[in-house]
């Protein structure tokens, strides 16, 4: 077997398809499908279930996949330690963020890491904590963007950060702060993105009914809606840093809080200490808003 068949083979299974496999390794679809014959050919092994979208594997491949994984990014390392070598920072990164995180720490340093780093490539891949930390673990993203209570052999906290309770301009007049008993009389915007789950739980525990009357995933579009009355949300105070509101923001009583750090195992990967340097200075710094969404890869 070679490294371009294990490539292929790696590609296809964390995209879930040959069409996408084929763009990140800049080849042809044919060629993926070749390869990964090829590859079955010589293990005597039904590696895949083609038939699918997106495509999986089967149980032998499932129990293949953590050494091919092995194979696949130490040889990725290899490569970028060959690369800083020659004096040059090669390479591809994974990162797995909290959607409202995003546009404070990592998009920023994705921007600074291109710029400063051409042959680097940068993937980002939004999820709730429970998903990030699966991602970190299965080794799908190199580092994650986290706020729940696993911790990893590396751990840099980001920020400690409480939700609020966003609402239009004229409701809750004279009060700083509300219970999940008060929105819940409200029609409610509820996050379909990372934190969502965590509101939820909230609610739960606090005695609030929680009827989602829209699911939103954009959190530009949760803010727009509770703005202009459509209903009522809570959301991270970071993220009203790097979006206009001009309703009202008011405290939970009691008070929603999460601490938010970026998470790794996998060491000696040189495009991941480069991005680490940089996300530590965006830390040092406050976090630096972006303006303009990032590119989300699937």
């Amino acid at each position: 077997m070679t490294l371009a068949q294990l490539q292929a083979l790696a590609a296809v299974v964390e995209l879930g398809s040959l069409t996408a496999a084929a763009e990140r390794l800049s080849r042809s679809q044919s060629a993926i499908s070749h390869a990964l014959t090829e590859l079955e050919d010589i293990t005597q092994i039904k590696l895949l279930l083609r038939d699918r979208q997106p495509v999986v594997l089967t149980a032998a491949g499932e129990r293949l996949w953590p050494y091919i994984q092995n194979v696949t990014r130490e040889t990725q390392i290899l490569r970028q330690q060959i690369s800083l070598s020659r004096g040059k920072l090669e390479g591809r990164l994974v990162v797995g963020s909290l959607p409202s995180v995003s546009l404070a720490f990592v998009a920023p340093a994705f921007e600074e890491l291109k710029a400063m780093h051409p042959g680097v490539s940068a993937v980002l891949l939004e999820g709730t904590d429970q998903e990030i930390e699966t991602w970190i673990e299965d080794g799908t993203v190199d580092v994650g963007v986290v706020a729940g209570e696993k911790t990893f052999v590396n751990n840099l906290p980001l920020l400690d950060d409480d939700f609020v309770a966003v609402v239009s301009a004229g409701m809750f007049e004279g009060r700083r702060n509300v219970s999940a008993k008060q929105l819940s009389a409200f029609p409610f915007i509820y996050s379909k993105a990372g934190c969502g789950p965590l509101i939820a739980d909230y609610f739960a525990a606090n005695g609030g009914q929680l009827r989602p009357a829209f699911n939103v995933v954009e959190m530009r579009t949760i803010l727009a809606m509770a703005e202009a009355g459509m209903g009522v949300s809570i959301v991270p105070r970071v993220t009203l840093t790097y979006t206009p509101f001009g309703g009202r923001v008011l405290d939970l009583s009691p008070k929603l809080h999460r601490s938010v750090r970026l998470s790794w195992t996998t060491n000696g990967h040189a495009v991941l200490d480069e991005f680490v340097r940089l996300v530590t200075a965006k830390r040092a710094g406050g976090g630096k808003a972006r303006k303009t969404p990032v590119r989300k890869k699937q």
